[in-house]
């Protein structure tokens, strides 16, 4: 049955948080990578084989350490938030493919298998909550559990938009092909124009972002996510589809939305989210990197109970 949404009063167990800040302390992060055909995957990792296996995937143009803040307060779980393709540390695919979420759910299932993992719980940001959804709804028995982050339903388009959406599509991507980013004089430059740019966020969450993206080159610094990621994509799903894949969705989810989200408004997308079989829907304050901007020790809190964590970890 669907749940209803709640909004958190603010207020926070003194217990519950110390012990979060003990977990945060104890576990740190270790880089990985995972061979993928054409490419490689990078990843940062917490936690030990064993544990509670649980995959995290970001969002648009951010990288693994969007999670940073939040995975070592998940202690209990064995960890492992990716580089999505042409982010982060990851390699970019080859010049004639496409960029988009189908293809990210064939990789995020390669390192599933990779790391022996039949069965996973999924944490997804924005893009990264969408494709987790995809992946759910397609293989319905390899997902635990389901936690969504300001995301979960992919955008969506009509039938009759397909031809100008191909269109438009092959156009960007010749465009975006030869290109390489803006080159920023100083990395404070960078930083600014980040956390003033698509989707705002602080100048701290941006300082988090710039470990994985921002590089130093000939004349300054960079942004160097691949940058046909700008482009849409060929084939955009239709309400139709999407519901779908949602009602293929079997296991738990949770969906964490934050009070000034930008999806607050769209109508389609809060109906698409009430339609999962079982849903808990709870409303946080913060922006949509409310993750990286003071929530996460609340989202941690729910993320826990909803995963099973004891609270020793």
């Amino acid at each position: 049955m669907a749940g209803n949404p709640s909004r958190s009063t603010g207020r926070r167990d003194g217990a519950a948080e110390s012990s979060l800040e003990q977990l945060a302390a104890g576990d740190p992060a270790r880089e990985r990578e995972f061979s993928l055909p054409g490419f490689a995957l990078a990843a940062r990792e917490w936690g030990e084989p064993g544990r509670l296996p649980v995959l995290a995937i970001h969002g648009w143009l951010d990288n693994a350490g969007s999670f940073d803040l939040l995975a070592p307060l998940l202690g209990g779980c064995h960890l492992v938030a990716l580089d999505c393709a042409g982010h982060g540390r990851s390699g970019h695919r080859s010049a004639d493919a496409s960029y988009n979420m189908l293809a990210d759910v064939g990789d995020v299932l390669e390192v599933a298998g990779q790391l022996g993992w039949s069965r996973f719980s999924v944490i997804g940001h924005s893009r990264g909550a969408a494709i987790g959804m995809l992946l759910a709804g397609s293989f319905p028995d390899s997902v635990e559990r389901l936690v969504l982050l300001e995301g979960g339903v992919p955008i969506v388009s009509t039938a009759g938009d397909a031809p100008d959406d191909l269109a438009a599509a092959l156009t960007e991507r010749e465009n975006l092909r030869t290109r390489s980013g803006r080159i920023y004089a100083t990395r404070e430059d960078a930083l600014r124009a980040r956390a003033s740019g698509f989707s705002p966020v602080t100048r701290s969450a941006a300082a988090i972002l710039a470990r994985r993206s921002l590089e130093q080159v000939d004349g300054g610094f960079r942004w160097h996510m691949d940058q046909r990621l700008k482009g849409r994509s060929e084939l955009r799903l239709t309400v139709e589809h999407v519901e779908a894949f949602i009602s293929r969705v079997r296991c738990p989810v949770l969906v964490i939305m934050a009070e000034r989200s930008p999806f607050a408004d769209r109508e389609t997308f809060q109906r698409l989210l009430s339609e999962f079989k079982q849903v808990e829907r709870v409303t946080l304050p913060g922006g949509h990197h409310f993750h990286l901007e003071g929530a996460d020790t609340e989202i941690a809190l729910r993320t826990r109970a909803f995963l099973g964590l004891a609270d020793d970890g």
